[in-house]
């Protein structure tokens, strides 16, 4: 399967083959044979091409290795993401949408707000009774309420729009 390893300036494209312990990364300049052990969890002994490394990783960042104790910033993008970028659709940015609708069927009982009142992303904005736990609802962006679609006491089933945000 086809990666690409992106540590700081430098990318890295690769192909991984695996084998017990042992892994072979294929790169256009040659192949990297690791064989690596688990010390203890989030820290291991790596040996690639015979040099020996310690590598941990970082519980706080998914994107952070320590190797021999220098931190290492990291970014792996498989197949998909790759892809993505060959397709243009990697720079699209992340549009966060204004629509609240009911995750699951539900009994709608307090609404916060009303139409035309200004709302901050995280703030409460109906509660919702399922399953016999009554759920606080947060604005997932902040803006204005532009539509209700629900009155308090109303059932809901899962998809239905509660509020609209702009």
């Amino acid at each position: 399967m086809k990666y690409e390893i992106n540590a700081g300036e430098k990318a890295l494209e690769l192909d991984f083959q695996t084998q017990d312990n042992r892994l072979t990364i294929r790169t256009e300049s040659g192949d990297l044979d690791f064989e690596a052990i688990r010390i203890q969890p989030g820290s291991y002994s790596v040996l690639m091409n015979n040099r020996s490394f310690v590598v941990g990783v970082c519980s706080e960042s998914d994107q952070r290795v320590n190797v021999n104790g220098t931190p290492v910033e990291l970014e792996l993008l498989d197949a998909v993401h790759l892809h993505l970028r060959e397709l243009g659709w990697d720079t699209v940015p992340e549009v966060k949408a204004g629509l609240v609708c009911a995750q699951i069927p539900g009994l709608i009982t307090k609404i916060f707000h009303q139409t035309g009142d200004e709302v901050n992303e995280g703030d409460p904005i109906f509660l919702m009774e399922a399953m016999k736990m009554e759920n606080e609802i947060k604005a997932p962006v902040s803006g204005s309420i532009l539509k209700i679609s629900v009155q308090e006491g109303q059932t809901v089933d899962k998809g239905t729009t509660v509020i609209e945000i702009g």
